[in-house]
């Protein structure tokens, strides 16, 4: 209880710090309605073209761009709050002072993470309601609300289970800005071979089988057939996607958990969790 108290007074703290500079929303909203909106209107281009390999979504190429790109801009964020979290405490003196209280900088990570967790759905989903109300992007209109919930659960966590990992790095490699090698891996390999912007369809033999290692292409796909095909758990494709997400929340949970421990231990017995190095 003492944990959570601690990991909500730092989500308030974020909420607080929204209040002092609203531009930051302004910006952050504009932000993904112009990349939503830029990407909706390449698929308008190219729909005809792609039409033919989206058989087993039952919709249009502009609401798997549009689904793919919406989701994939929270994933991407998530992915790299953790690293972005020890980053800015550390560079404003504050690491040391986290780490001092038990699990203050999990504390301190886990109220990021529940912050931007509600900020980024509230604006996902505003822009999700533009796309469908304003731009005429086509859903399913009988959405099964259980699966679409775990998908976007599951993926959420597992993105932040990833971010977790590469944290890691803050203290194993001395990575303290920028982007660190986990999570750059991870979203460069999602870009191409998870389907965000084409049909895995489209990629030659020899290289689609690194898709089947990357968790957003059964997080992407799941959500496309519960959202645009109306697919619920009795579809066999969209069990089969949940049951590969779970096995990757699990297993990006559990190590990304240990491998930071690992290295704020290991920061501890050596330099210190502040230090520069």
């Amino acid at each position: 209880m003492k944990f959570l108290k601690s990991s909500l007074s730092f989500a308030w703290l974020e909420f607080k710090a929204l209040k002092f500079y609203p531009s930051n929303l302004v910006l952050f909203v504009i932000q993904s309605f112009v990349t939503t909106g830029i990407w909706f209107f390449v698929s308008l281009f190219l729909k005809d073209y792609a039409k033919g390999s989206l058989k087993d979504f039952g919709g249009d190429f502009v609401a798997y761009m549009v689904i793919g790109v919406i989701f994939f801009q929270n994933a991407a964020n998530i992915l790299s709050l953790p690293f972005q979290s020890l980053s800015t405490a550390f560079w404003d003196k504050r690491l040391e002072i986290y780490n001092s209280s038990s699990r203050g900088i999990w504390a301190f990570i886990t109220g990021r993470f529940i912050w931007n967790f509600f900020y980024n759905l509230v604006i996902q989903f505003c822009v999700m309601l533009f796309a469908i109300f304003a731009a005429g992007v086509n859903v399913s209109k009988s959405i099964p609300v259980l699966p679409a919930i775990a998908f976007y659960l599951l993926f959420v966590l597992t993105c932040f289970g990833i971010g977790l990992i590469g944290a890691g790095n803050f203290f194993y490699l001395e990575v303290k800005q920028g982007r660190e090698p986990v999570t750059w891996l991870t979203d460069v390999l999602a870009r191409i071979f998870s389907g965000v912007y084409y049909p895995l369809s489209v990629l030659p033999a020899s290289i689609g089988f690194v898709s089947y290692f990357v968790p957003h292409t059964y997080a992407l796909q799941g959500i496309r057939l519960v959202l645009i095909g109306g697919n619920g758990f009795d579809n066999a494709m969209v069990r089969n996607d949940l049951f590969m997400m779970l096995l990757f929340c699990a297993f990006s949970l559990f190590t990304g958990i240990f491998v930071l421990n690992s290295a704020i231990a290991k920061a501890e017995r050596t330099n210190g969790v502040g230090m520069v190095i």
